[in-house]
């Protein structure tokens, strides 16, 4: 009877046991927790924009930087040299523009008076050919006087001709100006962009290089640690995300901390991205493989964190640390 009666106990005990583990299971999505989680930080190689020799290097590799500050210089000396002769193009180009405006207001000014001629020669000429004093001016001196007038005429259309020539001179000049400010501004930039600076808060690393390193633009030379904005990233089942939604609040509990800090945060998303779509190359089509596994564990999802209450002094959080994480869902 004993026998029997301590199987029995021993198989009740495990069924209570598979019974508990199965509830909670089931209703684990009350209780989003996972110790699978760690630090992430934006994380942003750095390259210079400008091609040179590294002429100094101000800061180290862990050092701590605010937005702006000066990491490195590219050796300027060409840049500078490149500004300066476009600048000198530009003011150039500038005068040239004046001086093109003051001839055209003085060739408006004789055509004018070229103007004015004409009008007194007209003027004359018909008080001239009225039939009451034409009898006593000589038939010579209308006739010059006729002469004068289509050589007067000829000279305004001449003189409107030049202006309108002018003009155009006068908006090529213009074109030109333009193009030299936009290569006066690209100068200044890229002499501007021989010094390589912080882009946000945050720590450089690996930069393993000194003075008189060739730096080719847009090629990576240190990463940047952005720590103004950092994250955790949860790997949670998918059976504790029922309820978890963006802007959840999450306690978050760094290992190396455990016990002494405690850090918050809220659910960025709740677009959880797992790809298990596999495509063969060739034929575009959408592979699946088949797991005949007895037991179908559930798949852990990403949930993405932001923590809002950083720490960078007395608990910095560096990139991988781990952390458990709960969930207060609504």
């Amino acid at each position: 009877m004993k026998k029997k009666a301590l199987k029995f106990n021993f198989a009740t005990l495990i069924f209570a046991v598979g019974g508990v583990i199965a509830l909670g299971y089931f209703t684990t999505y009350w209780f989003p927790v996972t110790d699978n989680a760690f630090v992430v930080e934006n994380m942003t190689p750095v390259s210079s924009s400008v091609g040179g020799h590294i002429e100094e290097i101000y800061t180290q590799n862990g050092q701590r930087l605010k937005t702006g500050d000066p990491i490195m210089l590219i050796r300027p000396a060409k840049y500078k040299l490149e500004y300066a002769g476009v600048k000198a193009q530009y003011d150039q180009a500038k005068i040239g523009l004046e001086v093109l405006k003051k001839r055209i207001a003085v060739s408006t000014l004789d055509l004018k008076a070229a103007q004015d001629q004409l009008d007194r020669m007209n003027y004359e000429y018909n008080q001239k050919n009225d039939k009451t004093v034409s009898k006593a001016i000589p038939e010579i001196e209308l006739k010059t006087l006729e002469y004068n007038i289509k050589s007067q005429v000829n000279v305004v259309a001449s003189l409107k001709e030049h202006i309108e020539l002018e003009q155009t001179e006068l908006k090529q000049a213009q074109v030109g100006i333009e193009t030299l400010r936009a290569a006066v501004d690209k100068a200044a930039i890229d002499l501007q962009d021989t010094i390589i600076r912080a882009p946000s808060e945050g720590y450089i690393q690996n930069l393993y290089m000194g003075v008189g390193t060739s730096a080719v633009p847009h090629v990576g030379l240190f990463n940047f640690i952005d720590t103004a904005n950092t994250y955790i990233q949860a790997n949670l089942n998918e059976t504790d995300l029922a309820n978890v939604h963006a802007g959840d609040k999450v306690w978050i509990f760094p290992r190396a901390y455990l016990g002494h800090k405690v850090f918050h945060g809220v659910v960025m998303s709740d677009n959880w991205s797992v790809d298990r779509q596999h495509i063969l190359p060739l034929k575009e089509t959408q592979f699946v493989f088949t797991d005949n596994h007895w037991l179908n564990l559930p798949q852990r999802f990403p949930v993405q964190i932001k923590i809002t209450d950083v720490d960078t002094n007395s608990y910095p959080l560096r990139p991988g640390m781990s952390a458990y994480v709960y969930i207060s869902t609504k």
